[in-house]
C-alpha cells in the first residue's frame, strides 16, 4: 500500500502537470477575451462582421432631430456558430485635429466610452446567418443614456459586438467606427418632422460659430482609367477599346452618369438658387476620358482578349450612352467652372524622369486645349491638379518649365506632424496651394471602391473594410466639415480634392454635395471660385519655400524600366513624326497620325491604375506601343526586285520603287552605297505618298562588270526606315580608255577607206598595193592576154 505522504506528492505532481498543460493548450484553443478584432478586411480569424445600414441624421444640424439612430446588421462569416451575440454603441470626444480624422478610426479604442448597456442581438447565430441591430440615443440628456454632444464638432462613434464562438470564450468579435458631424446641436425637444418650429424648439439650441467662415473650393472629378487600346495610330477606324466598361459607366445609374447627374442637380436653379454651390464647384475633367467618349460617339469596337490587347474585336454597346453623356457634360460645362487634369492622370514625377519636353508640354498644356475643343468652352488656365501624387521636386521642375502655374497638391502630414495649408511659392514659377491629405483620403475612401491616395502617409492610413460604405460616407462628411466647425484652425480656406477616379454611388454623391451646400448656407463657409483661388495664389511673393516639396513612396513609384522604355520610344516617335506630312486627300497630319501612340505613353503612367499592378500594366501597354512604332518604321521600304539590273550605257539611271504603307506621306532620303567606279547623284529629299513611287537615280558607271549596290532609306533627319536592299547591277559600259581606243581605230579605218576610194576614183593604183608580189600584180594582164588569144 502506497504511503499517504507519497500519494499526496504524486497527486500534487499530477495537478501541477495538468495546470501546465492547461496553461499551454487553452490559450491556443480560445480567442483572447475582448481582444481587438482585425482592422483589415481580410477576414482572418473573423467570426462576425458589422455592416452599417444607416446613420440618421448623417449630419446633425440645429433643425435636425435631437436623436441619432444607427442601424445595421451583424453577419456570421466564420466557420462556427456564435452564441450570446450582444452589441452596444460607444462614443468619443470631438476630433481636435485634422490627423485625428484618420487616427480616431484605427488603432486602440480606449478613448471610446459606452453610451448605453449591451443589448442582446441573438442567443445563437449560425454560420451564414445575420441579425439586425438598431441604436437610438439622444444627443444629450440628463435622465437617460445619451451621446453627450453639447456643442458642434465631429464626433467618433463605435458599434461594438461581442459574442461567444463555439469552442471559445466571450470576446469582442468586431467593431465599426465612423464619424458623426454636428453642425449645430438642436433643442432636446425639437421635432424634425414638425412643419413649423416653435419657440420651445429653439430653447437650448447650440448654433455653430460662423464668425470666421472657411473659403471653400471643391473639385468635382470626371475621369476614368485608360480605356483606348494601345498601339493604334490616328486615323484608324473604328476606334478600339480594351473593354466595354465605359458603356456601363456612362449609362443611367453608372459611375460617370452618377457623378455628372449629381453636379447637374446640385447646381441647378431650383436647388441652388443663389448659385453658391455652382461657384464653389469646378469640374476636373480628364482629357483622355473626353477623347475616349468622343471616339465612342462615332461607333467603336471592343477587344475580345481579356487583357484588351488583342486585335480581334466585337462591336461596342455604348455609343448612344456616350452621345447623351457628352451632350449633358457640354451643357453643364457651359455654365460652370471647368479645369483639365493632366492627360490620363499621368504621374508627373515619373513623366519628368522620362525628360521629354514635348510629352511634358502635351500632358500639361495641350491637354487643356483638348478639353476646350471637345466641350466647346474655355477651361481654366493657371492651375495644375497634381492629383493622387505628391508635389515632388521633379513635379515642380516639370511645371516650372511650362510657365507660371498654381499646383493644387496634398500637403505633407503625418499622425504627429499636422499639415500646413498655407499657400507658398515653391519655385519662381510654381506656387503650391495645398489641400489637407487627411480630408482628401477620407473623400477617396467614400463610395463603392475606396482607394488610398499615393500622397497619404502610412501613419494616416485607415484599413478599408467590407460592408463599411455608410461608415466611409460619414467619415468623408465629417472630414469636409471639421475645419469649418473649428474656428481656431488656420488658414480659413479649404480645397476639397477627391481622387480623380472617384467611384461614388448616388447616395454618397448626394450626401457630399448636400453637405457642401449646407456648410455654405449655414454661414460656416463661403464659396471660393477656383479662378479667385488661382489669382490669389499666383500673387504669392517670394521667397521660395523648399520645405513645401514632398517625397514619393517607393511603393507608388514607377519602375525605371518603364520610364526608360518610354524615353526610348518617344524619341523615335518624335523623329518619325518630324518626317511625316499631311495627307491631302484625308486631311490627316503626321502629328495626328502618331498622337495616339504618345498618348499611350502617358496612359502607361496613369495614376488611375492601382499601385500594385501599375508597372505590370504599363509594361504590357508599352510592349504593344513599341511593336507599333517598329511597324511604322518598317512600313516605308524599298521594293526589292529580286533579280538584277542591266545598265545599257554608262549613264543609264538606276530604276527603283519605294513603298509607303503609312496613312500619311513621309519625307525620305536614299542612301546608295556604290562601289568604286560608279558615281551616284544625290536626288535629295523625296516626299513619298501612301502607296508606290517609282524613282530613277542618276548614275555614271566607269566599268563593265556585275557589282552589288546597297540602297537604304532614311528620314530627313537620318532615322533608318525599312530594311536596306542589295541590288545586283550589270553594266555594259566600256570605260574612258576603251572609248578612246575605239574612237582612234574608227578614225584610222575611215581614213584608209577614204584614201582607197580616192585613188580608185582617179584610176590610180593605191600606194598600199605597191608592196604586193609581182605575180600578184601581173596576173590580171596575163589573164587578159590569155583571153585575147582564145578564138
Amino acid at each position: 500500500m502506497t504511503p499517504p505522504r507519497r500519494r499526496r506528492h504524486a497527486a500534487a505532481r499530477i495537478a501541477t502537470l495538468l495546470a501546465i498543460l492547461t496553461m499551454l493548450l487553452v490559450p491556443a484553443a480560445l480567442p483572447q477575451a475582448f481582444a481587438e478584432p482585425p482592422d483589415d478586411d481580410s477576414g482572418a480569424d473573423a467570426f462576425v462582421v458589422i455592416t452599417l445600414d444607416s446613420v440618421d441624421p448623417n449630419v446633425v444640424t440645429t433643425a435636425s432631430s435631437p436623436t441619432v439612430t444607427v442601424t445595421g446588421t451583424v453577419s456570421n462569416v466564420g466557420d462556427r456558430t456564435v452564441r450570446d451575440v450582444i452589441a452596444r454603441l460607444e462614443h468619443a470626444p470631438a476630433v481636435g485635429t485634422a490627423e485625428a480624422l484618420r487616427t480616431s478610426l484605427t488603432g486602440g479604442t480606449a478613448q471610446f466610452a459606452a453610451v448605453g448597456e449591451f443589448v442582446t442581438l441573438a442567443e445563437k447565430l449560425d454560420r451564414g446567418q445575420e441579425v439586425p441591430f438598431r441604436f437610438s440615443y439622444p444627443l444629450r440628456s440628463d435622465s437617460e443614456p445619451a451621446l453627450n454632444v453639447t456643442e458642434p464638432g465631429v464626433y467618433p462613434l463605435l458599434v461594438n459586438v461581442n459574442g461567444t464562438p463555439d469552442y471559445g470564450a466571450p470576446a469582442r468579435l468586431d467593431y465599426a467606427r465612423f464619424l458623426l458631424p454636428v453642425l449645430g446641436v438642436p433643442s432636446e425637444t425639437a421635432d424634425a418632422d414638425a412643419p413649423t418650429v416653435s419657440a420651445l424648439d429653439l430653447e437650448g439650441v447650440v448654433p455653430p460659430d460662423t464668425r470666421k467662415p472657411v473659403a471653400m473650393t471643391m473639385l468635382w472629378p470626371l475621369a476614368d482609367r485608360p480605356r483606348l487600346a494601345p498601339g493604334v495610330p490616328g486615323g484608324t477606324s473604328p476606334v478600339r477599346l480594351m473593354d466595354d466598361e465605359l458603356a456601363t459607366s456612362l449609362a443611367p445609374g453608372g459611375r460617370l452618369d452618377t457623378l455628372l447627374g449629381a453636379a447637374e442637380f446640385a447646381t441647378s436653379g431650383p436647388v441652388d438658387p443663389g448659385g453658391e454651390v455652382g461657384r464653389a464647384l469646378c469640374l476636373a475633367v480628364d482629357p483622355d476620358l473626353l477623347v475616349t467618349v468622343n471616339a465612342m460617339t462615332g461607333g467603336y469596337v471592343v477587344a475580345d482578349a481579356a487583357d484588351g490587347l488583342g486585335a480581334a474585336s466585337h462591336p461596342g454597346t455604348g455609343q448612344a450612352a456616350a452621345v447623351g453623356w457628352l451632350e449633358r457634360l457640354r451643357a453643364l460645362a457651359a455654365r460652370m467652372c471647368v479645369v483639365a487634369t493632366p492627360y490620363a492622370q499621368a504621374d508627373l514625377d515619373a513623366l519628368q524622369r522620362v525628360n521629354d519636353r514635348g510629352l511634358n508640354h502635351f500632358d500639361t498644356v495641350v491637354a487643356a486645349d483638348l478639353v476646350d475643343q471637345l466641350l466647346g468652352v474655355q477651361s481654366m488656365r493657371g492651375a495644375t491638379l497634381v492629383g493622387d501624387g505628391p508635389l515632388t521636386r521633379r513635379v515642380v521642375d516639370l511645371l516650372g518649365a511650362q510657365g507660371n502655374t498654381v499646383a493644387i497638391a496634398a500637403a505633407d502630414a503625418t499622425a504627429g506632424d499636422p499639415a500646413d495649408l498655407a499657400v507658398r511659392r515653391v519655385s519662381e514659377r510654381v506656387v503650391a496651394a495645398p489641400f489637407d491629405p487627411a480630408v482628401g483620403a477620407a473623400l477617396a475612401a467614400a463610395g463603392q471602391a475606396p482607394v488610398a491616395p499615393n500622397y497619404l502617409d502610412d501613419s494616416l492610413a485607415v484599413p478599408q473594410r467590407d460592408g463599411a460604405q455608410v461608415a466611409r460616407r460619414q467619415d468623408a462628411l465629417g472630414a469636409m466639415l471639421w475645419r469649418s466647425l473649428d474656428p481656431q484652425t488656420e488658414p480659413r480656406r479649404q480645397i476639397l480634392m477627391p481622387p480623380l477616379k472617384w467611384n461614388l454611388g448616388p447616395d454618397d454623391a448626394q450626401a457630399i454635395l448636400t453637405t457642401l451646400a449646407t456648410t455654405i448656407r449655414s454661414g460656416l463657409a463661403t464659396a471660393a471660385p477656383l479662378p479667385a483661388v488661382i489669382a490669389e495664389a499666383a500673387a504669392t511673393p517670394p521667397p521660395v519655400d523648399e520645405d513645401a516639396i514632398s517625397s514619393i513612396g517607393a511603393q507608388t513609384r514607377f519602375a525605371d524600366d518603364v520610364v526608360n522604355t518610354i524615353a526610348g520610344q518617344v524619341g523615335r516617335l518624335w523623329g518619325l513624326t518630324a518626317a511625316l506630312t499631311t495627307n491631302e486627300q484625308t486631311g490627316l497630319t503626321g502629328v495626328q497620325y502618331t498622337a495616339p501612340l504618345r498618348e499611350d505613353m502617358l496612359r502607361a503612367l496613369s495614376q488611375a491604375e492601382p499601385p500594385a499592378v501599375r508597372n505590370q500594366l504599363a509594361a504590357q501597354r508599352l510592349a504593344v506601343v513599341g511593336g507599333t512604332i517598329d511597324d511604322l518604321f518598317g512600313a516605308v521600304t524599298i521594293v526589292n526586285p529580286g533579280g538584277s539590273y542591266t545598265l545599257a550605257t554608262e549613264r543609264s539611271p538606276l530604276p527603283l520603287a519605294l513603298r509607303n504603307d503609312l496613312a500619311v506621306p513621309i519625307r525620305v532620303r536614299l542612301l546608295v552605297d556604290a562601289p568604286p567606279g560608279m558615281t551616284v547623284t544625290d536626288i535629295g529629299e523625296q516626299e513619298l505618298p501612301p502607296g508606290f513611287l517609282p524613282i530613277h537615280i542618276p548614275v555614271e558607271v566607269h566599268f563593265s562588270q556585275r557589282v552589288a549596290v546597297d540602297v537604304a532609306l532614311r528620314t530627313a533627319d537620318g532615322l533608318p526606315l525599312g530594311e536596306p536592299v542589295r541590288l545586283s547591277v550589270h553594266s555594259n559600259a566600256y570605260g574612258k580608255v576603251l572609248f578612246f581606243i575605239t574612237l582612234a581605230a574608227a578614225a584610222v579605218l575611215i581614213t584608209l577607206t577614204a584614201r582607197r576610194l580616192w585613188h580608185r576614183f582617179r584610176g590610180q593604183p593605191d600606194p598600199a598595193d605597191l608592196d604586193r608580189p609581182e605575180s600578184s600584180r601581173s596576173e590580171p594582164a596575163e589573164q587578159n592576154l590569155h583571153d585575147e588569144r582564145t578564138p
